[in-house]
């Protein structure tokens, strides 16, 4: 039987291990850890594409189960309402259902369950997602388990993701032993954030995730590669580190290519380092920079060029002399790829890339390349 690969560079995967995002998966279960009704049972995660949303969502399940938490994670979709109710029926029944600890009062129909987390005929058929939701948590809340709902690739154009969040609201409300955790691209929150009915969620903890710190990269690297079974001196490791720049995906495609690539019982070299960062560097253009670029309009794509034109970091005034446009339109631009996850600023009147990667694809798309 072959081992699980130390490297996993695909989307919605976890790696072996997740690294730097300890400071975040604390913050995260101080969240779900409050009070029922705080407004800390409630948690935006915020990410491009490659930036470790899912992974993040799947060490957080497995470390909240250690914690009394019944969770059920489930990808924003048309019947995500009946997979949550399912999932949590199937990971919590074996608490109710657990002999040595009874819970008393309870009896077969009772509540609207036959036996342990199943609904009656007359409750599956009487009651909606709502009513059901809050029948599980009360239900599990007395055996001391606390629910927990982790919800990837949120779309607020989805009919049953404004249902789902309306009744957590009621459900917090009443001070529900419930948390909510919900990670999406950066214009997918922002269009949460400003739907009129889901507005509630600007009350809640906001997690931008960002880039891994190179010296991480760097210490993750020299276990990854001794796991793997080959030899690759610190140069090597520094290099492809580097290359990196800390975005997730790419530590992840890096390292899948090198341990590929490599041959038996020979050391990695500076040329089998080339040849893994372009294979990395050809699959991240389809898989994240043209994801990132397609919903973009003309406009923006002409003001990220403009950008691109500078290393590192472009000043707001040169951006108005290539352009040409006011500072009004400028000013507009700004704000809309800031919120698409695609530029930040690192101070007043500076802009750069949020993926430095990105300037590269840019300079080559310009060039026809």
């Amino acid at each position: 039987m072959e081992h699980k690969p130390v490297f996993r560079p695909s989307f919605g995967n976890r790696p072996e291990y997740l690294i730097g995002r300890d400071d975040v998966l604390e913050q995260l279960i101080e969240g779900i850890s409050n009070y029922p009704g705080s407004a800390g049972r409630a948690t935006l995660i915020v990410g491009q594409r490659g930036m470790g949303k899912t992974a993040l969502l799947l060490e957080l399940a497995e470390r909240a189960q250690k914690l009394d938490f019944v969770v059920a994670r489930v990808t924003c979709g048309e019947f995500m309402l009946d997979n949550m109710v399912e999932l949590l029926q199937k990971s919590g029944d074996r608490y109710i259902r657990e002999p040595k600890s009874p819970v008393k009062g309870f009896s077969a129909g009772a509540f609207g369950f036959s036996v342990g987390l199943t609904f009656t005929e007359e409750a599956q058929r009487s009651f909606g997602f709502r009513v059901k939701l809050e029948m599980i948590i009360d239900r599990l809340s007395k055996v001391g388990k606390h629910v927990l709902l982790l919800v990837d690739e949120v779309n607020p154009s989805v009919v049953q993701m404004r249902e789902m969040a309306a009744a957590y609201q009621e459900l917090a409300g009443n001070e529900a032993d419930v948390s909510i955790v919900m990670a999406g691209l950066p214009s997918s929150i922002s269009d949460i954030l400003n739907y009129r009915t889901l507005t509630f969620l600007n009350r809640a903890q906001r997690i931008s995730l960002g880039l891994i710190a190179v010296t991480e990269v760097e210490l993750y690297y020299i276990g990854a590669f001794k796991r793997a079974g080959i030899t690759v001196s610190m140069d090597i490791v520094k290099k492809a580190a580097a290359f990196t720049n800390g975005f997730p995906y790419l530590i992840q495609l890096i390292g899948y290519y090198i341990v590929r690539l490599a041959e038996q019982g020979k050391p990695v070299d500076e040329e089998l380092l080339n040849r893994a960062e372009a294979l990395a560097s050809e699959e991240m253009d389809i898989k994240v920079f043209q994801a990132m670029l397609n919903p973009l309009s003309e406009q923006d794509r002409n003001f990220l060029a403009a950008m691109s034109e500078d290393d590192g970091v472009t000043k707001v005034a040169d951006l108005e002399k290539r352009t040409g446009f006011s500072h009004g339109m400028l000013q507009t631009y700004r704000k809309r790829l800031i919120e698409a996850g695609v530029i930040f600023s690192p101070r007043r009147g500076e802009l750069a890339m949020i993926m430095p990667q990105l300037v590269d694809y840019l300079r080559r798309m310009e060039k026809g390349e």
